[in-house]
């Protein structure tokens, strides 16, 4: 999986290319724990490009999305196809993966009450 970091403001995301499974995720997974460590607090994770996921691929989202929580960050997941989507909700975890259909209403959902 390829991971490529852009900046908007003060929100970082993270888009990824490829298919998803544990071992692929890792780099995402050590991205973002790098980025926390910086103190950087709202993130996008946009798998316009992600094909297909397994288990593995699904169970680091929902890590991703636990740890972001725990330390009071923001975290959307947006640009989900349709597969992949399948997958996480036939997983019955979509409540904890915060999934949004644009980058512009992943960008909504990490604004609100800043």
């Amino acid at each position: 999986m390829e991971l490529k970091l852009l900046k908007k403001d003060t929100v970082y995301m993270i888009s990824a290319k490829g298919s998803m499974d544990l071992y692929s995720s890792m780099p995402l997974k050590n991205m973002l724990i790098q980025l926390l460590k910086k103190d950087i607090d709202r993130f996008i994770i946009n798998l316009a490009e992600v094909d297909a996921i397994d288990s593995g691929g699904i169970g680091a989202l929902v890590n991703i999305a636990s740890t972001v929580q725990k330390l009071d960050a923001k975290l959307a997941v947006t640009n989900v196809q349709e597969t992949v989507r399948e997958c996480i909700n036939a997983m019955k975890v979509s409540t904890y993966i915060p999934l949004t259909d644009s980058i512009a209403e992943a960008l909504s959902l990490l604004n609100e009450g800043a």
